[in-house]
């Protein structure tokens, strides 16, 4: 029996190319594509795929959070992240959240398949590349250094300050309250022990948690 998958990502280009990769494939069938809406959770959620292939950054329902939306209440469903971040806070929110693996866009499409194979036979999958950190994460308790231990929505904002956007611009363009922004900006200082906006864009790349 064909592993079933469905993709999600809200990109079209690169969910139609995922899409292909993995119609090539004689052991595995694509039901379903999707761009991270509630319409998509609805679909996933009547389909029941062995697998969703999914993107962590989408502009409706994080990937994250759709995690745990699809996953409530069936342990059938298995998650496989496909994310261009690979820096500790994407990777440790998606494994918190439920996400069975986590592969970057930059691999592989081999590597893709062999991560939508393991994870539909219940393994857990994680991208060579990123493995060394991961096992660092696990044989510590935790990330090596506090500074890495920032969310996903935490790195966003940082990403958008080394941009130089201000709170009131950051409140916009990820659609949260300013309010949200400005603590999410604190506890991102915290973290890192950074005393600026300035300080702490220096070491969120020293860190290598934002490009």
């Amino acid at each position: 029996m064909a592993i079933t998958v469905f993709v999600v990502d809200d990109h079209v280009l690169v969910r139609n190319a995922v899409a292909q990769v993995i119609k090539l494939e004689a052991d595995l069938e694509v039901i379903g594509e999707g761009s991270g809406t509630a319409d998509t959770v609805e679909a996933v959620r009547r389909l029941q795929p062995s697998v969703v292939v999914l993107d962590l950054e989408m502009p409706v329902i994080r990937g994250a959070d759709f995690i745990g939306m699809i996953t409530d209440g069936s342990a059938k469903i298995r998650t496989l992240v496909c994310s261009m971040h690979a820096s500790y806070g994407y990777v440790a929110e998606a494994l918190r959240r439920g996400a069975d693996g986590y592969v970057l866009k930059s691999s592989p499409s081999t590597l893709l398949l062999e991560g939508i194979r393991a994870v539909a036979m219940g393994k857990a999958f994680i991208d060579p590349a990123l493995q060394s950190e991961v096992l660092r994460m696990v044989q510590s308790g935790g990330p090596r250094s506090a500074p890495k231990d920032l969310s996903a929505r935490e790195i966003e904002v940082l990403r958008l300050v080394a941009e130089g956007l201000s709170n009131e611009e950051i409140a916009q363009r990820t659609q949260q309250s300013l309010e949200t922004v400005k603590l999410r900006m604190r506890r991102a200082f915290q973290k890192l022990g950074a005393t600026d906006r300035t300080h702490a864009v220096a070491l969120a790349l020293r860190q290598n948690l934002i490009q």
